[in-house]
């Protein structure tokens, strides 16, 4: 059992991983790495060229979108577009003076879990290579202001619901 162990860093949970012999030289590594990359880069650019295929592989398939569009392209787009509608939302209930105080403060809140989540996903992707939600205590640190912001709106909800019923019961005793 005396074989040299090899640190091969982070590894996705998500699919099997490759093992690499423990036995085999350090220039050996390099070159399962380098063979991988290029591995990978061939067949992100083949799934560029190919674009969405919507059903089954035939001769006659249809590409949904465009030929360069792929989900892994398009999804930081929508989410960045899904800014404008809640920041109007932000707007039209603030405006409207209708939610508890508290409430308001949550769904403000939730631009704080936003901003936040934005740059540890990019240093999750840049100092571990790979996604926010593989760093568990930069993702769990971005959840539990998630946590706060429901606790915020719930709580707020909570509290504007007992006033209504304190009102209500005034107004039945009058």
């Amino acid at each position: 059992m005396g074989g040299a162990t090899i640190n091969l860093g982070l590894v996705s949970l998500c699919k099997t991983p490759n093992f690499i012999n423990p036995s085999t030289s350090f220039v050996e590594v390099q070159h399962y790495y380098a063979v991988n990359l290029r591995r990978r880069r061939e067949l992100k650019s083949h799934r560029k060229r190919r674009g969405i295929v919507c059903g089954l592989p035939l001769p006659l398939a249809v590409d949904a979108w465009a030929p360069t569009i792929d989900s892994e392209s398009i999804a930081p787009q929508l989410f960045a577009f899904s800014l404008f509608p809640y920041i109007a939302f932000l707007y039209f209930i603030t405006k409207s003076k209708t939610a508890p105080n508290l409430t308001l403060f949550g769904f403000y809140f939730l631009l704080a879990f936003v901003g936040a989540t934005i740059p540890a996903g990019i240093y999750a992707k840049v100092q571990y290579g790979t996604s926010l939600s593989n760093v568990d205590w930069l993702h769990g640190g971005a959840e539990s202001l998630l946590t706060l912001t429901n606790l915020f709106i719930v709580m707020g909800l909570r509290e504007g619901l007992r006033k209504v019923g304190k009102n209500s019961k005034q107004n039945e005793n009058i």
